[in-house]
Formats: C-alpha cells, sequence, structure tokens
C-alpha cells in the first residue's frame, strides 16, 4: 500500500508491505526499513525500527495524523497515494450522490457506528477498522443518508472493499 505523507511543507512517497505478523517493510522515499508493531494501548504503540525501540502515540482525524515520539510532537497529512492521483481534491459540491465508502488497506472491522437509514454529516464517523495495529476511524465523505452496510464488526476486511454506501 502506498501513501503520500506531508510533513511541514516536505511530502514523502510511503509504502507499507506486511512482511510478517506485525512485521512491515517500511520504504520512505526509497529508504527502507523493518518495522515490528505492537499496539499497547488505544493510542500507544510500541515499535522496533531496524533493532531501535520507540514508544509512541497516534491520534488522527481524517487523513491528519498528530504522532507523539520521544516527547516531540509530528503532525502528518497522509493520503493513499491513489486518491491523490486520481485528483481527490475535489470541492465538496462536487461530490455528491451515492457514495461507496471503502477501506484503503486490509483490516479487521472494530466497530460499525451506524445503522442503515442514519443520517450523517460530512466527516461523521462510519466503521473503525483496525489496521497494522492503528484503529483508524472510516468517515463520510459527504452530508447523506446510510443506505447500506456491508460489514460486520469482527470481519476482517481486504484493501479496497466496500463499507458503506451512503446518498
Amino acid at each position: 500500500m502506498a501513501f503520500i505523507a506531508k510533513l511541514g511543507e516536505q511530502s514523502y512517497r510511503v509504502e507499507i508491505e506486511e512482511t510478517g505478523k506485525s512485521v512491515y517493510r517500511v520504504s520512505v522515499d526509497g529508504n527502507e526499513f523493518v518495522v515490528d508493531g505492537k499496539k499497547t494501548g488505544r493510542t500507544n504503540y510500541s515499535l522496533i525500527v531496524d533493532n531501535r525501540s520507540f514508544e509512541i502515540e497516534v491520534d488522527n482525524a481524517e487523513d491528519e495524523y498528530r504522532v507523539l515520539v520521544d516527547g516531540r510532537s509530528y503532525h502528518v497529512h497522509l493520503v493513499d497515494e491513489r486518491r491523490v492521483r486520481v485528483g481527490d481534491g475535489q470541492s465538496d459540491s462536487q461530490i455528491q450522490g451515492r457514495q461507496r465508502v471503502s477501506v484503503p488497506m486490509p483490516g479487521k472491522v472494530i466497530a460499525v457506528l451506524v445503522a442503515e437509514g442514519d443520517v450523517v454529516e460530512k466527516g461523521h464517523g462510519l466503521v473503525i477498522v483496525e489496521a497494522m495495529k492503528m484503529e483508524n476511524e472510516v468517515r463520510s465523505p459527504i452530508a447523506a443518508t446510510v443506505k447500506d452496510i456491508r460489514v460486520k464488526a469482527g470481519e476482517t476486511v481486504e484493501g479496497g472493499a466496500v463499507l458503506v454506501i451512503i446518498e
């Protein structure tokens, strides 16, 4: 899975591939790292990166992440590279009609936060998916009504899987 990460004014291409249980190959602009990660709390993780240990805390809202490492806070904007390529910088007025809300990477559905028929605002949480030991809240891209829920808590989903259809 490839992402574009923006830290300050600098952008990086980040590729992540799971190579074993809790072990990932992470490439940042072509520089590769082996990461062994374990979730230790709701937003806390223990990582071993190239034989160095890190305790980190991660909070996120949509594509914005606050990462606390060794007492230093970093704000990272992280977007699936496919969204960047297809021009996901659309204005809200261009995003309308039926939307198939999907998850960018494989994971496990932790919770479904809505029911069919619910009316949601843009940014409202729909589903929580755990991927790479992090819980990610998948949010509504528009104000809409939930038409169809395609997943249940406890299910494993593939990258690109449709979770919810809204309109």
